[in-house]
């Protein structure tokens, strides 16, 4: 009796190893791995808030206020994530956000009849950092870091440039919590499953 229960058990076993393995194949995982001790790559545990900082970020863009409009999104987006705290202590911060602004691409979209532009496609991209509290330094994917939006042109040059702004404060707030995303992860990596058969392993996702 007791081996004909055990056969349930082995196959129930033996497909959540499986299972296991076809999601650490798949790359449901941090890329940093896993930190020894179960803490963060900041060195924090899971109970602990990291705290972070933003570096004051290089423009190379010659819109005014731009480097103020992204960095202030990204001390919101971090300021207002659990695991985060933000501080203004630069040397005793476990992570460093620093970079640049890329110079602005902006291009007509439409036009009138009076071969008039109508309407504006405008595209900002980031060059981003995180050095962490041992001084290892990670580069942020650009491909996350960049974000278009259009916006609308008018014969006021003031409204055309208040709509600029607009679509800018937009495209920082998506890319601040882009940011904030990775740096958390960074921060708890996902662990990786370990001890598994070498078959199991094998599995692809």
């Amino acid at each position: 009796m007791a081996r004909v229960q055990s056969a349930p058990r082995l196959l129930l076993a033996s497909i959540a190893t499986m299972l296991a393995a076809t999601i650490a194949a798949c790359g449901y995982h941090s890329t940093l791995g896993p930190h020894p001790g179960g803490r963060g790559a900041a060195g924090g545990s899971g109970t602990e808030r990291s705290s972070i900082t933003v570096v004051a970020l290089r423009s190379d863009s010659p819109e005014p206020w731009l480097d103020r409009i992204v960095t202030d999104a990204l001390r919101r987006e971090f300021g207002n994530r659990a695991r985060l705290r933000l501080t203004d202590d630069a040397e005793n911060a476990e992570l460093q956000i620093r970079g640049r602004i890329r110079p602005l691409d902006i291009a007509s979209r439409s036009f009138s009849s009076f071969v008039a532009a109508l309407e504006y496609s405008l595209t900002l991209e980031l060059d981003l950092e995180v050095r962490l509290a041992n001084g290892d330094v990670i580069q942020l994917d650009p491909t996350m870091l960049s974000e278009t939006e259009s916006y609308l042109a008018s014969p006021d040059i003031e409204v055309t440039r208040t709509n600029r702004l607009e679509a800018l404060r937009r495209m920082s707030d998506q890319l601040a919590s882009r940011v904030a995303d990775s740096i958390e992860l960074i921060d708890r990596p996902i662990p990786e499953v370990d001890g598994l058969p070498d078959a199991a392993k094998s599995a692809g996702g």
